[in-house]
């Protein structure tokens, strides 16, 4: 019973390919796995179940807002200690690592931009600075 083996000799198996990083991701609500270009068209939203995925505040002023026109306002601001606040970790130490996270020195995004040539100003919150806090 020779059926395992091979008919010819040399033949080698062939490298598994892998898929890029990122470009699926998996549905929370209902495991849907969904090309994340179509996510993003469909501005975070799962197709099949509806469920909104986490947008950060920088990629919701691209979805909002005209193209090209945000400007920012009070960038150069940045969250301090005053109080020398400290628990389990310093407060200083929690300021770097949530700037180093989400690349803004505060949890607040402000600027002026427009909505169909409407100028607004907009306020933001991003939640992944100290939970927007």
């Amino acid at each position: 019973m020779n059926w395992f083996r091979r008919k010819q000799q040399g033949l080698s198996p062939q490298k598994k390919k892998e898929a890029p990083n990122g470009l699926w991701t998996k549905c929370t609500q209902c495991g849907e796995i969904i090309f994340r270009k179509e996510l993003e068209k469909n501005l975070s939203v799962c197709p099949k179940c509806t469920f909104h995925f986490f947008i950060p505040c920088r990629d919701y002023v691209n979805i909002v807002l005209d193209p090209g026109s945000f400007q920012e306002s009070f960038a150069s601001l940045e969250s301090q200690d005053p109080l020398k606040f400290k628990d389990s970790k310093k407060y200083t130490d929690r300021l770097h690592d949530a700037k180093k996270k989400t690349g803004q020195n505060d949890a607040i995004v402000i600027g002026q931009g427009t909505i169909e040539k409407i100028p607004v100003v907009i306020g933001l919150m991003d939640f992944r600075f100290f939970g927007g806090s």
